[in-house]
C-alpha cells in the first residue's frame, strides 16, 4: 500500500508540474510577443530611443526582490519573523560570493552582467525598429546554437559535434544564413539581421558566464541578483540615452514620449523574465525553451494581421530548422 501511495503522489507531482510548465509555456511565449510587440510600436517620428527603452524596462525588474520577499513571508511559516527575513537575506546574498553583497561585488558582478544585459537588450529592441519582430524573435531563438559553443569555450564542456549537439548548431546556424538572406543584405535590413544576432550572441554570452562565475543558483538569490542589477541600471546607465539624445543619435520628443507602449513592453518583459528566472525552479527546463519557440509563430501572426507584414514560406523553413536546432 506504502508503495502504491508513493507512485501515486510521484504521478501527481509529475502531473502537476506538467501542468505548471504548459501555464509557464504560455505566459512566457505571451508575454515576450507582448513585449517585443510593445517595443516595436514605440516607434515612431518623434521616438526612436532604443537606449531609453531598454533603460527604463530594466527598472521594473527591481521588483523582483521584494515580490520574492513577500512570497517566501506568505507561504513560508519561518520567515514570518525579524531572524527569518534576515536569514533568508543572508542566504540569498551568498550569490555574491562568502562576502556577500558589498562595494566590490556590486561592480564585478551586478556592474559587468547589467552592461552585457544593457547591450544585448540594446541590440535586440534597435532590430525591432529595422526588421519585422517575427524576423528578430526567429533570429534571436538562435542562442541556444551559441549557448553551446560557448560552454564549450568557457565552461570546458565535452565538445560532441555529432550526432545531436552537431546537428542542432548546423540547423540554427543555417536558419540564421538563410532568414538573413531572405530579408536581403542591404542597408537597414543588414543591420537589423545583424543586430539580431548580436543580441543572440549577446544573451549567451550572458548566460554561459552566469553559470561559470555564479553556478546554480535558487530562485531567491536570482531575484536579488536581479534586483541589484536593476539599481546599477538606474545609478550609471542613464548618462547613455542622454547622450544619444544629444548627438541627435536617438531620437526624444519629450512632450510626445509613448508611455503606453513603454509601460507595457516593460511590465510584460518583467513577466517574461520573471516566469524563465522562476519557472526552471518549478517545472521542466524544456517548457521553458519551449515558450521561446512558439513565440516565433505568434509573432508572425501578430505581424500580419496588425502590422500586414509577411512572413513567407522561405522565412517559415528557415525558422523551422532553427527550431528544429534548438
Amino acid at each position: 500500500m506504502e508503495t502504491i501511495a508513493t507512485e501515486t503522489r510521484t504521478r501527481y507531482h509529475r502531473i502537476s508540474k506538467t501542468i505548471s510548465g504548459l501555464l509557464i509555456v504560455i505566459g512566457i511565449a505571451v508575454s515576450w510577443v507582448g513585449s517585443t510587440q510593445f517595443a516595436t510600436s514605440t516607434y515612431s517620428a518623434d521616438f526612436f530611443a532604443p537606449s531609453f527603452n531598454v533603460w527604463f524596462s530594466t527598472l521594473w525588474i527591481s521588483v523582483c526582490y521584494p515580490v520574492f520577499i513577500i512570497g517566501a513571508l506568505v507561504f513560508n511559516r519561518e520567515s514570518r519573523s525579524r531572524e527569518g527575513v534576515l536569514n533568508l537575506h543572508r542566504n540569498c546574498e551568498t550569490i555574491y560570493g562568502p562576502e556577500g553583497l558589498n562595494i566590490r561585488s556590486f561592480f564585478k558582478l551586478s556592474g559587468s552582467f547589467c552592461i552585457c544585459w544593457a547591450v544585448t537588450n540594446y541590440l535586440y529592441v534597435y532590430a525591432l525598429g529595422l526588421i519585422a519582430p517575427a524576423d528578430v524573435t526567429a533570429l534571436f531563438s538562435s542562442n541556444n546554437a551559441f549557448i553551446y559553443i560557448l560552454s564549450w569555450v568557457w565552461l570546458h564542456e565535452r565538445l560532441q559535434l555529432l550526432p545531436a549537439r552537431g546537428l542542432s548548431v548546423l540547423l540554427s546556424t543555417g536558419g540564421i544564413v538563410l532568414i538573413s538572406y531572405a530579408e536581403g543584405l542591404k542597408g537597414t535590413t543588414a543591420a537589423g539581421t545583424i543586430m539580431s544576432i548580436g543580441s543572440a550572441i549577446g544573451a549567451a554570452i550572458y548566460k554561459v558566464l552566469f553559470k561559470r562565475f555564479i553556478g546554480d543558483a535558487t530562485y531567491g538569490q536570482v531575484s536579488l541578483f536581479l534586483s541589484v542589477l536593476s539599481f546599477f541600471n538606474l545609478l550609471f546607465l542613464w548618462p547613455f540615452f542622454i547622450i544619444f539624445y544629444f548627438t541627435g543619435f536617438e531620437i526624444i520628443d519629450w512632450y510626445n514620449i509613448p508611455w503606453d507602449y513603454l509601460c507595457g513592453s516593460a511590465a510584460l518583459s518583467f513577466v517574461f523574465n520573471f516566469l524563465i528566472n522562476f519557472g526552471i525552479a518549478l517545472t521542466f527546463p524544456l517548457f521553458i525553451a519551449l515558450g521561446t519557440v512558439i513565440g516565433i509563430p505568434l509573432n508572425a501572426v501578430v505581424d500580419y494581421i496588425f502590422r500586414n507584414l509577411p512572413f513567407g514560406w522561405l522565412k517559415i523553413n528557415d525558422t523551422l530548422l532553427i527550431i528544429g536546432g534548438l
